[in-house]
């Protein structure tokens, strides 16, 4: 694709999705724990023997340092429809950073990414063994046009190139061109290595695209690279089984329920809310015969005391047909699982999903895939997106309205709504639109707004901020149906985030664009959270019992403020930067060293840690300077 058209639209247009110029998450983990260096560093030996295998199961937003010697391709759960293990490596027109390749010329077009290999020995196995005319050397991997992004054009290409030790050269051996439609199975291919320019030590491979150059745009994506030695005539036999999706939410609906309002219910009201299993695939990617498999799960609290989900012991055994997926039976006890009662207003746990084997079966040759980590969250808000974005979403027209619904389990005060944007062409930030609050039932909205807070504008998210705060006043909202959002001043898309990887759900979001609420039928969900406390989200923070307990510098400061801690961390809970009207503007679950100040306005800041067990909150001020 070259310039910015929808990925989805409804007839009149009215509604729209659009790919991403910018990669958030990459940016926002360069900015919380600068994690590019630490993975995209070279590590191991400097030539790798085999077998060179990755599946991408490591959601680390880069390559693995250990196996690959670039860092531009983005290491995703959410792009892959379906992939052979969970994860994948997703090829578009950002750099490494999250930025476009090219961000002044629209039409721009060329090579985007790559990934290559680092060395690799084809000259002797690991025990110095010389590989022989007649052993079968095969490059196996598996691709997939567009997936949840952008479909690559017929002027786009993927290739695969080998490199030639002799030559120092590089040589085109297979490549894909893309379509129409895209793909919704990943495609295998089998690349045979019998030219003895290549059977070399130093031998190295890569992937490259070309494509559009100015974002998230003409998407492959890339899974299960497979290179090693094969025997005749089984020449793919591969024995793994693999989980091929993340998982989702315990609940039947929410990703993150407000800890307090869940904590109130009984039991039964409890469990009514959970799933009756677990949403699960498991892929058989085996080319030998199947056996037997079992799968479990079990929740762990904060603390690591863990209760059985499902399975176990092999009583969860079943047979998955080769190179096919199939849903595991993993239907839940009837019970609730989550129980804190050191809780103070938040807390999470942590469920684990594990394939193992049952008596007689052949070994497993990558474990990486067969364990799955997802961690429910019980905040102060309610959501249905997982938290990251694939594309962008827009509605066209002056005064048009999105509303959201969401079923209150408790009643409570309103004290913000969180909203995700993102960026899709030209910059929206100073574009106005209303935070609204209707009430309603399950057949949308009903009259005008109960709530509506004037003049705010979209913030990216790839500033210090994932989720943008907007602070609301004071808002007593009963429990039952409610709905979240806003009401645009001119007909200009917003670009909120939308997430695709989450099963889209029409009941919950609503738009109106002529008078008439209408159901959103475009896939994903809107990435928007009404936080709720029964307490200011920002109040006057006494001096710390413990004067020192964390200390910031410089002060004042003007690009980054830096942190220390005194005190163990073992039960830290959050960080969080509040101005000087009590707006949240940054936070982290994590105990960073530094963050991020450049996008703050001059003026004064608290900065807040809080401790999981006390509840007890420590703080230091700091003030942002002029540049």
């Amino acid at each position: 694709m070259h310039g910015q058209e929808p990925l989805h639209a409804n007839p009149n247009q009215e509604e729209v999705t659009l790919p991403l110029l910018s990669n958030p998450h990459l940016k926002q983990l360069i900015l919380e724990r600068n994690q590019l260096y630490a993975y995209s560093k070279s590590s191991g030996p400097d030539t790798i023997e085999l077998p060179f295998f990755d599946d991408f199961s490591r959601d680390l937003g880069w390559p693995q340092g250990n196996l690959w010697a670039d860092s531009s391709v983005y290491v995703n759960f959410g792009f892959g429809i379906n992939p052979p293990s969970v994860g994948c490596a997703t090829f578009d027109g950002l750099d490494k950073y999250g930025d476009a390749y090219n961000s002044t010329n629209v039409g721009a077009s060329g090579l985007c990414d790559m990934l290559t290999s680092k060395p690799i020995d084809l000259l002797d196995d690991a025990n110095s063994i010389p590989y022989v005319t007649n052993d079968s050397l095969f490059l196996v991997f598996y691709y997939q046009r567009k997936g949840r992004g952008d479909k690559p054009e017929t002027n786009d290409s993927l290739s695969l190139q080998f490199f030639n030790v002799n030559t120092q050269t590089w040589q085109y051996v297979w490549s894909a061109v893309g379509n129409t439609s895209g793909d919704t199975v990943f495609n295998k291919v089998r690349v045979s290595i019998d030219n003895a320019v290549y059977r070399q030590k130093g031998f190295k491979f890569r992937f490259s695209s070309y494509g559009s150059q100015n974002g998230m745009l003409d998407i492959w994506n890339i899974d299960y690279v497979y290179l090693n030695r094969f025997l005749p005539p089984d020449y793919d036999v591969v024995r793994d089984y693999a989980f091929s999706n993340e998982g989702f939410s315990l609940f039947n609906s929410y990703s993150a329920i407000p800890w307090t309002h869940y904590d109130a219910l009984s039991s039964s009201q409890q469990n009514a809310l959970l799933r009756s299993s677990a949403v699960l695939s498991v892929r058989n990617n085996n080319d030998g015969a199947p056996f037997p498999l079992s799968v479990s799960g079990v929740v762990r609290d904060r603390n690591g005391v863990q209760s059985q989900l499902f399975g176990g012991g092999g009583t969860n055994s079943i047979v998955v047909p080769l190179n096919s997926s199939v849903t595991p039976p993993s239907s839940f006890s009837a019970s609730s699982y989550f129980n804190d009662a050191a809780a103070f207003d938040q807390t999470y746990f942590d469920v684990v999903y594990s394939l193992g084997q049952t008596s007689g079966g052949v070994p497993d040759d990558f474990s990486v895939n067969d364990t799955l980590y997802q961690r429910q969250h019980f905040y102060d808000y309610y959501s249905y997106d997982d938290g990251s974005a694939e594309l962008a979403y827009g509605i066209n027209g002056v005064g048009a309205k999105l509303a959201y619904r969401f079923d209150l389990l408790a009643s409570d005060t309103l004290r913000a709504i969180n909203m995700y944007f993102v960026q899709s062409g030209a910059s929206v930030a100073s574009q106005q639109f209303r935070l609204a609050v209707w009430a309603g039932n399950s057949n949308g909205p009903q009259g005008n707004p109960v709530y509506e807070k004037f003049n705010q504008t979209p913030v990216y998210v790839d500033s210090v901020n994932k989720y943008k705060t907007y602070s609301v006043d004071p808002l007593y909202l009963t429990s039952g149906t409610w709905y979240f959002g806003f009401i645009q001043n001119n007909a200009v898309l917003l670009n909120l985030g939308l997430d695709v990887n989450t099963p889209s759900d029409p009941s919950r979001k609503y738009f109106n664009t002529s008078g008439v609420w209408t159901q959103s039928q475009l896939p994903g969900m809107w990435m928007i959270r009404p936080v709720f406390s029964q307490e200011s989200l920002y109040t006057t923070i006494q001096e710390s019992l413990d004067p020192g307990a964390i200390s910031v510098y410089p002060n004042p400061a003007t690009d980054r403020l830096n942190i220390t801690y005194r005190d163990n961390l073992t039960n830290f809970q959050g960080l969080e930067v509040f101005d000087a009207t009590g707006r949240t503007v940054y936070y982290s679950d994590q105990p960073l060293q530094s963050i991020e100040i450049s996008d703050l306005s001059q003026g004064v800041y608290s900065i807040v840690i809080r401790n999981r067990e006390t509840a007890r909150q420590h703080h230091s001020r700091f003030v942002v300077g002029p540049n």
